[in-house]
């Protein structure tokens, strides 16, 4: 073989480029389709790992071309050319079948944007391979796996996507898009799209620092109660875990969704703060006794004042649902609110109540204004 390899050398010395690449090209495709005699497969063999040093980024383009989608292609050669120019690299990293997940892992480790957007393209790419895209991968080939509708995305790629790109707009929205994203990740990238909305200028200069604040933080409040109640059951206690860690669990955000009847949410919530079994949690807050509602109020850190307002607010919707056959959640959200307002309007001077009146006020106008923000709110979305 060494004297093949020498010869063909020699040849290459007077040959032009152009002349070896189509030399390349006719044997790799007889290495691959043809029914070559061993020896002489060895021999064709031996010439195309001697091209792979070729000076001429046309020759080894010859070879990529005429191997890259073939599964008989010799896999030191595809891999070789994996780790070749840009442009000869993503060609072979797109399309190769004789590449491992441990060879596409490679490539995107130690690969540029363009091989990296290349794997990330690939049909049926599997989870170790992706989350290898979701721990290194730039933006660009973060979008083409995030669109890749054959990419198995696990959880902890998810959340380590939301954690790298969640700021950037194009990959959030891809993001967003995906049916298999986890909920906790979900509410993270609302966090960041509510982020980018408050650090635009023209937001900022109209509302003020402050205020920007507030209406983030209430619109964020708003899409994760919205988010929840189409949460699955499996998903509730990871979504719940999540809002605990990030300190999304206000006693804002408690009232919030049970004004709006989200007591589902309201239990998990409980429990993950005052770290009693859900079961146990759920038997106190149906139930609603004084006492033991109470006990869990102090147990998850909330103040005597919004565990009474929590308490009747539960009662309230209870009735609310017992006494009609159907109904209108919309409607008995409002009807809670106004009965809460009337019971507690006038104890505004007594410790605590000042504040959770006033965010109920808030809670309020939302549900009045709700409806003619809908085309609005669709709009943006879209």
């Amino acid at each position: 073989m060494r004297m093949i390899t020498q010869q063909f050398a020699q040849w290459c010395e007077t040959a032009s480029s152009r002349r070896r690449a189509e030399v390349i090209s006719y044997l790799a495709l007889s290495l691959i389709e043809g029914d070559l005699p061993k020896d002489q497969r060895d021999k064709a063999l031996a010439i195309l790992t001697f091209a792979l040093d070729d000076p001429s980024p046309l020759v080894r383009m010859a070879m990529a071309e005429a191997l890259s989608s073939s599964d008989r292609a010799p896999r030191h050669l595809v891999r070789s050319l994996a780790d070749d120019i840009e442009e000869i690299a993503v060609l072979v990293a797109s399309l190769s079948p004789v590449l491992t997940d441990a060879d596409l892992i490679d490539i995107v480790v130690e690969g540029g944007a363009g091989p990296q957007a290349a794997v990330a393209g690939r049909p049926l790419l599997s989870g170790p391979v992706s989350a290898a895209l979701a721990e290194t991968a730039g933006g660009d080939a973060c979008s083409v796996l995030l669109a890749n509708e054959g990419a198995r995305i696990g959880p902890d790629s998810h959340r380590r996507l939301a954690e790298r790109h969640g700021m950037d707009g194009a990959v959030r929205a891809l993001h967003l898009q995906r049916s298999d994203l986890p909920s906790d990740v979900r509410q993270t990238l609302l966090l960041h799209l509510g982020q980018a909305l408050g650090a635009t200028p023209l937001v900022r200069n109209c509302l003020g620092e402050k205020r920007t604040q507030g209406v983030v933080l209430a619109a964020c409040e708003r899409s994760t109660a919205l988010l929840a109640d189409a949460v699955e059951p499996g998903e509730m206690a990871g979504l719940v875990d999540h809002l605990r860690q990030s300190g999304q669990l206000t006693t804002a955000f408690l009232i919030r969704i049970v004004c709006n009847g989200n007591i589902d949410l309201f239990a998990a919530s409980l429990s993950a703060l005052s770290g009693l079994p859900g079961r146990r949690v759920r038997a106190i807050v149906v139930d609603g006794r004084e006492a033991a509602f109470d006990a869990l109020m102090a147990r998850s850190g909330l103040s005597a004042a919004a565990g009474i307002f929590l308490r009747t607010a539960v009662q309230i919707w209870k009735q609310a649902v017992t006494q009609r056959a159907a109904f209108d959640l919309d409607a008995i959200a409002a009807e809670v609110m106004a009965r809460l307002v009337q019971i507690f309007g006038d104890r505004r001077d007594e410790a605590g109540f000042a504040a959770v009146i006033a965010l109920l006020g808030r809670l309020e106008r939302e549900q009045m204004r709700g409806p003619a923000r809908q085309p609005a709110e669709n709009r943006a979305a879209a």
